[in-house]
């Protein structure tokens, strides 16, 4: 991975990702504003003594600005009552462990949550439903919490629910694959048809509704707000959201791949490139199966940020 610096002249906030041909990637940006870096919530866990070690020298030499997700927090927090299994003996310690690295490495305020920045963009903010509202002080409050409680039952005492960010996700993944099932009813793959236009009607409806709290639909919006909704998946984060569902589908349709409903959360993510000055960083192969540019594909192979981290 080189970390090109270009446009120094100027004071745009220019932040691209370029693929090579030899499988290598480009970061350009300017050094007056290096790029916000979240992470895939696989890699906070996987996250070793050397490759924190790495990251840092990165950060310090760079400039590179750590960010934790709201999916990152609520991933973690789900999981933190799981029953113990051979592989997971005591899943409090393993989540917990994520939480403190988290705490040891990004900037203490978590990013606006996918919803926030989606209903923000698209001039829908007052619509906005008061759960998907991220409180920086009390997420940072909450995860030092995290941190320092002994067991599980310690922070029970004090209010915390793993099975509340386990439902919001459960309820979430059903309706994805409930969706994906119409998806492949529709027949054939994602093109210009009134079908698959009308379908993604509906999964711009199905956002909105749901970023609103059940308040509002695509139907229930003036034609301004409409435009703005659909307009948005042409920009940043929302191509790459679109782009990568449309990738999603081709792969379950014409690949038989199986459904999952992690893979909503996942792809949930790429709303935070809304941001032109944000960096992804994630192994997982959907997102580097395709290329959607290097102005809107600010995704990076984990295994390449480390690799150049770790030489530095």
């Amino acid at each position: 991975m080189k970390r090109v610096r270009k446009n120094v002249e100027t004071d745009r906030r220019i932040l691209t990702v370029t693929r090579l041909s030899n499988g290598d990637i480009n970061i350009d940006y300017h050094p007056k504003f290096p790029p916000h870096v979240f992470f895939d919530t696989n890699v906070v866990i996987g996250l070793n003594a050397e490759s924190m070690d790495a990251l840092n020298r990165l950060k310090s030499q760079q400039g590179f600005i750590y960010r934790y997700s709201m999916l990152n927090f609520v991933e973690l927090a789900s999981h933190m009552g799981d029953e113990p299994d051979s592989n997971t003996p005591n899943p409090f310690k393993k989540y917990q462990s994520a939480f403190k690295k988290i705490a040891s490495l990004c900037d203490p305020r978590p990013l606006p949550s996918a919803e926030m920045v989606f209903m923000k963009a698209v001039g829908l903010y007052h619509f906005l439903g008061p759960k998907w509202i991220a409180n920086e002080s009390e997420i940072a409050g909450t995860l030092k919490s995290f941190v320092q409680a002994n067991d599980l039952a310690e922070l029970r005492k004090a209010g915390f629910s793993p099975e509340h960010y386990m439902k919001l996700r459960e309820l979430d993944g059903e309706w994805f694959l409930d969706f994906v099932v119409k998806a492949k009813e529709i027949g054939g793959l994602p093109d210009g048809s009134d079908n698959w236009a009308n379908w993604l009607g509906h999964f711009y409806s199905y956002l909105v509704f749901r970023a609103s709290s059940t308040r509002k639909t695509m139907s229930t919006l003036g034609k301004g707000e409409q435009k703005r909704v659909v307009k948005f998946f042409e920009g940043p984060g929302g191509k790459m959201l679109l782009t990568h569902f449309k990738h999603l589908l081709v792969k379950t349709i014409r690949d038989q791949k199986h459904e999952d409903s992690n893979d909503f959360y996942d792809m949930l993510q790429l709303l935070l490139l809304q941001d032109s000055n944000r960096l992804f960083v994630t192994d997982d192969r959907p997102f580097h199966q395709y290329y959607a540019g290097a102005e809107h594909h600010r995704v990076v192979p984990w295994k390449i940020f480390k690799k150049s981290a770790i030489s530095l």
